[in-house]
């Protein structure tokens, strides 16, 4: 019986101790990757963008031959200029929702995982107070058993 009860002691503070701290870390690492991923993918998109616009920038310079191909080409570069900046904004806003989705995510499974334990610690609190109980009623028990074994010894002498 004792055995079975430390068997049950030892599977229940597993269970606990994978409700309360492994799943979530899990589930935390596999957030982590997927925060992670998207913001290389928008650093890889945002990389070529800048590199596609600053390659045709090049080739327009390239093209300048006289004073009206340079005008033209300045003209290209303060569009240039504006592609950039909206797309700096665009790829910063998007850094900033993937940014806002990971952290909502890492404080729901955290407040979760704080649940959980405040819950395990609670049923730890209660099966602590009855096996208590219980130990005391054995010794009140066994108590009584050795007043009553003690009075009808000392009668018999």
């Amino acid at each position: 019986m004792a055995n079975t009860n430390v068997k049950e002691n030892v599977d229940q503070a597993q269970q606990q101790f994978a409700s309360v701290f492994a799943d979530p870390a899990r589930s935390l690492a596999g957030k982590m990757l997927d925060y992670t991923e998207k913001l290389a993918n928008v650093q890889r998109g945002a990389l070529n963008n800048y590199a596609e616009l600053g390659f045709q920038q090049m080739r327009s310079a390239l093209d300048v031959k006289n004073a009206e191909d340079l005008q033209s080409y300045m003209e290209e570069q303060q569009e240039a200029a504006k592609k950039v900046s909206e797309q700096m904004k665009s790829d910063m806003e998007e850094v900033r929702s993937i940014s806002q989705e990971f952290m909502q995510q890492n404080q729901e499974v955290t407040q979760d995982a704080m649940q959980r334990g405040q819950e395990a610690t609670e049923k730890n609190m209660e099966r602590g107070q009855q096996k208590m109980e219980e130990e005391v009623e054995k010794g009140e028990k066994e108590a009584k058993e050795s007043a009553k074994d003690t009075k009808s010894s000392s009668s018999k002498k």
